[in-house]
Formats: C-alpha cells, sequence, structure tokens
C-alpha cells in the first residue's frame, strides 16, 4: 500500500508533518532521523547458538540436551536420528531459511522470554525486517489507537528512522492502522518494551474491532523481559523511564508520564492545542529511541557475559 500526499497545508493546531491518504482516510505523518551506533552480533556465531538449542525438539529436554550438546550434536546432526530426526529437521529447515517467527515461537515455548537465545534473533534478521514499536491509545486494549511510532535501523549508516503515525482525531484511527500494517515487513521481528504483551496485542485487538485483517507473523524481542533479568535487583522499578535514567543515562527535556497519556490526548481533541500534542508525540518517538538504545546495552551486556543461559 503507497500513501498519497496532500497538498493541504497544516493547520497551526497542528503539529509539523505530512498528511497521507490511506484508503481509509488520512492521518499525519511525522519523520525524525536519530544518530545511532549499535553493534549486532554476527549471524554466523548467531546460527551457531540456535543450532544447539536442542530443546526445540520434541523429546529433548534440558538435561538430555545438556548430554547430547556435551558430545558435540548441533540440530543438523541430529536430522537422521531415528528418534529425533523429523523435528530436528524441521528446525534445521527454519534455522536454515532463517524463519524467525516459527524460531521465535518455538524459543518462547521451550526457553524463558528472557533466554540469549532469542536476541540471536536480531543477529539472524535482515535489517529491513527489524521494527522497533511503540503504541499509544487511550488505554485498554479495547480503546482506540492514536498515535504508532515504528523505528527502523541502518546500521551502515548509523542512524535510526523514527516513523509516526498520527490521529489528528479518532475518525482517524482506521487510516493510522491501515498505515501500520502497509508499514511492517511480511515477517517482522518486533523489538519493543512490553510490546508483545501490549502493543502487538492492542494493534491486532483494534484491526480486528474494524474488519481490517491480521498483522503479520511476526517474532518477538521484548527487552521488558531482559531488564528484569540483568538489573530488576538493582532497578526495583523496571518501567521504561526509570531504565533510561538508571541503565541508559537519559532524561528527556520534554515528556507526560505514560499514565497521562490518554488525558493528554483527550485535551487535544477538546482544545486542539499543541500544547498538549507535541509531549505525546515527544514521549513516543523517545520511547522508541530508548528502545534501540536498550537494545545495543543489552546486548553489550550479553557479549561480556553479565547473563547466562
Amino acid at each position: 500500500m503507497t500513501p498519497g500526499f496532500c497538498d493541504r497545508p497544516l493547520a497551526q493546531t497542528e503539529p509539523s508533518g505530512v498528511s497521507i491518504s490511506t484508503p481509509y482516510g488520512s492521518c499525519l505523518l511525522l519523520e525524525t532521523v536519530v544518530p545511532l551506533q549499535l553493534a549486532l552480533p554476527r549471524p554466523e556465531e548467531a546460527q551457531a547458538r540456535l543450532s544447539q538449542a536442542l530443546s526445540l525438539i520434541y523429546g529433548i529436554g534440558p538435561v538430555r540436551e545438556a548430554l547430547l550438546k556435551a558430545q558435540g550434536y548441533t540440530m543438523f546432526d541430529l536430522v537422521r536420528h531415528p528418534l529425533y530426526g523429523q523435528d530436528a529437521a524441521f528446525w534445521a529447515e527454519a534455522l536454515t531459511r532463517r524463519d524467525l517467527p516459527r524460531l521465535g515461537q518455538g524459543l518462547c515455548r521451550w526457553y524463558s522470554a528472557s533466554h540469549p537465545l532469542l536476541l540471536s534473533l536480531v543477529a539472524l534478521a535482515q535489517e529491513d525486517d527489524i521494527v522497533l514499536l511503540d503504541v499509544e491509545s487511550m488505554g485498554l486494549s479495547t480503546l482506540p489507537v492514536f498515535l504508532v511510532g515504528i523505528g527502523r535501523i541502518s546500521l551502515g549508516a548509523k542512524k535510526l528512522w523514527v516513523r509516526q503515525f498520527l490521529a489528528r482525531d479518532l475518525s482517524e484511527e482506521m487510516a493510522v492502522l491501515a498505515q501500520t500494517q502497509a508499514e511492517l515487513p511480511p515477517q517482522p521481528l518486533v523489538i519493543g518494551y512490553n510490546s508483545k504483551a501490549h502493543d502487538w496485542r492492542q494493534l491486532q485487538a483494534r484491526l480486528a474491532y474494524y474488519g481490517l485483517g491480521n498483522l503479520p507473523e511476526a517474532a518477538h524481542v521484548d527487552l521488558l523481559f531482559f531488564v528484569r533479568r540483568l538489573w530488576s535487583a538493582g532497578l526495583g522499578d523496571c518501567s521504561l523511564s526509570q531504565v533510561e535514567r538508571r541503565i541508559l543515562g537519559r532524561t528527556r527535556a520534554m515528556d507526560v508520564p505514560s499514565e497521562l497519556v490518554p488525558l493528554y490526548y483527550e485535551a487535544f481533541l477538546r482544545t486542539h492545542e499543541l500544547r498538549y500534542i507535541l509531549p505525546i508525540l515527544a514521549h513516543n518517538r523517545e520511547d522508541v529511541v530508548s528502545v534501540a538504545l536498550l537494545l545495543g546495552r543489552i546486548v553489550e551486556e550479553h557479549a561480556r557475559g553479565a547473563f547466562s543461559a
């Protein structure tokens, strides 16, 4: 779906952006480019680690996995095994094809949500398939979504592109949802902070409400679980704002607490005053940037051996 761009000038009550058209109406697009220095694991190393994730194979538990790994077995070695061969071939094919949704589902089924093997998915993903996601809504998953922030990484250019889709009023929610669908690759690797349980499910619920179809099959790396594993003892509160201050050393010049975002948006709908919507846009954008920085920090901690399988 390719958006068409409207020529009409934006009113002074709207933030600076471009009005884009979709088959379901228009919404506002805002784009920001942020410098980003990010080092990800090497694909060869990630593939080698995943080839030893033998607990993916039905009938192999942690004890047997350790025994087989000690004997030098990988998933590929077990393809012809009389007992494990069929399931080993299934996972070996997924690994060879870099089928991240299939691998992600298996890893989440048999390993913890903060297992370092999930970071291997980031290394195996094509750059264009990595999506950093943050969603702002009116509250619970049944309530409207009015802002979606999507971050795309360019390791070569050392930049992060943040695209935000804003509903200037609630009649534009369908356009925001449709444009979000169009923005996602066929099999994305979605990285966020509490994104799998909240953001992704809320998008799917609102798409279903309007009968707009489903989100693509995706793999998920939710950084909240890694933060809890690495730093919860010292942090206590694992909110993203706390992680920004204590782990990333970031402070925001303009921010609105997450719990007040719906109230600010309601005030914007009533008054159309920029002082209510600009902090929300900044909040959403900075959440996406922090997810990118936090991913880099967690990868660094893993490389230093800060947490083990």
